[in-house]
């Protein structure tokens, strides 16, 4: 007997592909909504791309404890430093994009470092997306007794080409370094750059009277500008910091550079594909944190300002930013790494 064979059709078996495929598709993505919906249920780490100790370390450790109180999961914070914080900020980039890896950085390496490498191991603007930022932390600008200036005006008239000054900055690229140099053009001065490895260092040199002026943050420079030890000259940043409210901006003293409305910042990022769920809660928890009458007043009292922004806000911060950041340092002629 003959047998005859009937082939399907090309429809049913396009209905068929299709049928197989919504099926694998559901069970694939069975197994990532049930863990979006029970997050977080094992710890969270928390990277830090500087070393434990310094502000970026206090600020993470601090909206860590919280965090955990509040999930009942433990916030593990790990100091990933390195290579001007490219390390620790890789080492996010390349993890699993499900919420339990999460960096929390100032500004630096997610923008001045794309200038300052001639390659990074990650690219911040395809690799990483903003949660929120917590705070920002004004440069400010800051002369040694021995220099016997009162304020920025004092300076402006000692600051010649024939002058022999000195500023210091928390590292070559850095806002403190730009702005420094960005204030040798606005001057027409000469200012010697003796980068240092943080704004601690700084501040020990302008005691010391090792260096004219010295630029580093609000927060560092506060309990010494309080002491008597260095004097405020002005800062940098749209407003003036509640810390030091009697300082005023480089704005108001004249200056309508970009560069200087700009500030360190600090930010919480997870890798780009992470669920927006997972996202939005983390973004949710962690705004709830910063804006709490204990945290907020803890940061403000040290001399950080509060700039708590969903993770829309954040970005825009940042592209507001970035091109002004990385182009100020070509234009330095400052040679990337």
């Amino acid at each position: 007997m003959r047998r005859i064979f009937i082939l399907p059709s090309l429809k049913a078996m396009a209905f068929t592909a299709l049928l197989a495929g919504a099926a694998g598709l559901a069970l694939a993505q069975a197994p990532a909504a049930g863990a979006v919906q029970t997050y977080p249920n094992k710890p969270i780490r928390l990277v830090v791309p500087y070393p434990a100790g310094g502000a970026t370390d206090y600020v993470a450790r601090l909206i860590g404890e919280r965090l955990s109180k509040r999930w009942g999961q433990p916030v593990v914070v790990d100091n990933k430093s390195g290579a001007a914080g490219a390390i620790g900020v890789a080492d996010v980039a390349k993890a699993e994009p499900d919420g339990y890896t999460v960096l929390f950085t100032i500004n630096d390496p997610l923008v001045n470092n794309v200038a300052l490498f001639k390659t990074l191991p990650y690219d911040p603007q395809k690799d990483l997306a903003f949660v929120a930022q917590i705070l920002r932390s004004p440069a400010l600008i800051s002369a040694n007794t021995e220099l016997g200036v009162k304020n920025f005006e004092d300076f402006r008239k000692l600051a010649q080409p024939a002058a022999k000054f000195s500023y210091g900055s928390w590292g070559i690229g850095g806002l403190g370094h730009l702005a420094g140099e960005t204030l040798n053009r606005n001057l027409k001065a000469q200012m010697v750059h003796v980068p240092q490895r943080g704004e601690g260092p700084v501040v020990q040199d302008l005691m010391g009277h090792t260096v004219s002026i010295g630029l580093t943050s609000v927060a560092t420079a506060k309990q010494q500008v309080a002491a008597g030890k260095i004097v405020p000259l002005a800062m940098m940043g749209r407003e003036r910091s509640s810390a030091l409210p009697h300082v005023p901006t480089l704005r108001e003293l004249g200056f309508t550079d970009p560069l200087y409305d700009t500030s360190v910042w600090m930010a919480v990022l997870v890798p780009v594909r992470t669920p927006a769920p997972i996202v939005q809660r983390l973004a949710t928890e962690i705004r709830a944190i910063a804006n709490s009458a204990e945290v907020r007043n803890q940061l403000v009292d040290r001399g950080f300002e509060m700039q708590v922004s969903t993770p829309e806000q954040a970005q825009a911060n940042y592209k507001a930013e970035f091109d002004i950041i990385t182009k100020r340092i070509r234009d330095l002629g400052i040679e990337p790494q």
